[in-house]
């Protein structure tokens, strides 16, 4: 049993995700001064083409582009697989250096209290957190399973009785999934978890048929719900989105109480030029505010959680409660 299973059983599950939703919105911003940028920049996102990383990179480029606030070159790369620790040990790799910047998302300090990578948040340096969105649980469009309590009820008879697939792990696609089903009675150590590369890929694996669910950021399948191949049977959100989105079931109301957030945000590597840094804090501070970030969210279904330089710093810094005890089961 894997030491975030271990958690689960023993009832842990809680701190950490209190852990996990926790963060909050205030805004920092810093001026810098200088001739930064001088050459062009690496955007890396830790996942795969198409996945939630990726989209939040390609995102960032497009709304710094038409707004006129980067004027250089920002180059898009990805690295997916393993549970984000290959990129972020690339990003490690790039020590003192302001000219790389990586996408990624609370595995930062997930993947440590996890035990499954060495790497902590001070290989890194954190730049700010930009945007937050809610979980979805999908089907293929022909899927048997009509509602969450479908699957529910075959997971209670034989808990490997459904195959679901997640983006990675650990990761809050794997927390959504079993959470709810932890809610529901189930021992969440016995369900049949799948991980794959990235969102994109998990998406290719449903429509495909090597899954039955999937459990992933619902900007990442928005496109395949509004094509009608796949239907969304609920959402990690506390109460129903509004717009085109407001047919989308949450959690709550089929009687799971949980919650899920999952934030994105941008990184530097260790020992990050202080002229760089600011830099960024600043730009992503003015970015949010143009009306191409609005519309990018509104069309993906993220929410702006700006915070960023030192308060970005000090909130993945503070340390969830009994982790330590998780940690070490």
């Amino acid at each position: 049993m894997t030491i975030f299973l271990r958690c689960l059983a023993k009832g842990l599950f809680g701190s950490i995700m209190v852990w996990v939703l926790f963060m909050g919105l205030t805004t920092t911003a810093t001026s810098t001064a200088g001739n930064y940028p001088e050459r062009p920049v690496e955007l890396r996102a830790a996942g795969e083409p198409a996945g939630g990383l990726d989209l939040f990179a390609r995102a960032i480029e497009q709304a710094l582009v038409k707004e006129n606030l980067f004027k250089g070159t920002l180059t898009i790369s990805n690295q997916g697989g393993g549970g984000g620790n290959p990129a972020r040990a690339y990003l490690k790799g790039k020590k003192g250096s302001g000219y790389v910047l990586l996408t990624e998302s609370n595995r930062v300090y997930l993947a440590p209290i996890m035990k499954t990578t060495d790497m902590t948040i001070d290989d890194f340096t954190p730049i700010a957190r930009i945007a937050t969105e809610y979980l979805a649980v999908a089907v293929r469009k022909d899927s048997k399973y009509k509602k969450w309590q479908d699957i529910a009820d075959v997971l209670k008879k034989n808990p490997k009785g459904v195959s679901i697939g997640v983006g990675t792990v650990p990761s809050n696609d794997q927390i959504n999934v079993l959470r709810a089903a932890k809610v529901g009675g189930i021992d969440p150590a016995q369900i049949k978890v799948v991980a794959f590369r990235s969102g994109g890929d998990l998406l290719t694996q449903l429509l495909g048929g090597h899954v039955e669910v999937i459990s992933t950021g619902l900007s990442e399948c928005l496109p395949q719900y509004k094509n009608g191949d796949i239907r969304i049977l609920a959402i990690s959100a506390p109460e129903r989105l509004s717009g085109d989105l407001n047919q989308l079931p949450t959690w709550k109301e089929q009687g799971v109480d949980t919650v899920v957030y999952h934030w994105r945000g941008v990184f530097g590597p260790p020992q990050m030029p202080q002229d760089a840094h600011d830099y960024w804090v600043e730009t992503f501070g003015k970015m949010i505010k143009t009306p191409t970030w609005k519309q990018i969210c509104d069309r993906t279904g993220w929410f702006t959680a700006f915070i960023g330089g030192k308060e970005f710093t000090k909130a993945i810094k503070r340390k969830p409660p009994k982790s330590k005890i998780c940690s070490d089961r």
